[in-house]
C-alpha cells in the first residue's frame, strides 16, 4: 500500500483552512489573517530571546529551563501561540460582509491565510530542511518558492476586496 506523500498532507491543510474559514466566517479568518502577520512579527522579536531561555543560558527573575528546544520548534510555539491568542481573544474585527462577495472572500481568504501559515513554517525551518521539503513534494514546492506571493497576496486581498464591498466607504453618508 502506498504511503501518503506531504502533497496530500498540504492539501488536507488547505481543505482544513478552508472548512475552517467557513465555520469561522469572514470577520474571524481577515482577525486570523492579521493576527499571522503579527505573530510572524513577533516571532522574529522573541525567538533569539527564547532560545536562550530555554537553553538555560539566559534567566527571567532567576527562572530558567533547560528543555533543549529546536529553533525551530520555539519559533512555531511562539508563532501559533500568537495566533491562537490573537484571534480567540483581541477583539480585532474584520468587518462585516453580506452578498455574493461574502463566499468567494471566505474561500480566497482561508487559502490565502492557511498558505501564509504554512509558508512561515517552512521558513522557520533549516535551510536544508525547507529544500528538503520542496525536493520532495511538489505542493512544498509550490508554497516555498512562493514566499513572497503569500506574504504579499493576502494584503493585495484585503485591499481589493474592499473595492467590491457596500458600504466600505469612509464618508459619513
Amino acid at each position: 500500500m502506498p504511503t501518503p506523500s506531504w502533497n496530500l498532507a498540504i492539501v488536507v491543510i488547505f481543505l482544513m483552512g478552508i472548512a475552517f474559514g467557513y465555520i469561522l466566517q469572514r470577520e474571524k479568518i481577515v482577525t486570523t489573517m492579521l493576527s499571522v502577520y503579527v505573530g510572524l512579527i513577533v516571532t522574529q522579536a522573541l525567538s533569539g530571546t527564547a532560545q536562550q531561555f530555554f537553553e538555560g543560558s539566559r534567566t527571567l527573575n532567576q527562572f530558567w529551563v533547560n528543555l533543549h528546544a529546536s529553533p525551530f520548534s520555539i519559533r512555531v510555539f511562539i508563532f501559533m501561540a500568537v495566533i491562537m491568542l490573537l484571534s480567540a481573544k483581541s477583539g480585532i474585527s474584520g468587518g462585516k460582509s453580506k452578498g455574493i462577495m461574502s463566499p468567494i472572500e471566505i474561500v480566497i481568504y482561508s487559502i490565502l491565510t492557511t498558505g501564509l501559515i504554512l509558508v512561515s513554517i517552512f521558513y522557520f525551518m533549516p535551510a536544508e530542511s525547507r529544500d528538503a521539503f520542496a525536493a520532495n513534494s511538489k505542493m512544498a514546492a509550490l508554497v516555498i518558492n512562493n514566499y513572497l506571493w503569500w506574504i504579499i497576496l493576502p494584503v493585495i486581498a484585503l485591499i481589493v476586496s474592499s473595492f467590491f464591498r457596500k458600504g466600505s466607504s469612509s464618508s459619513n453618508d
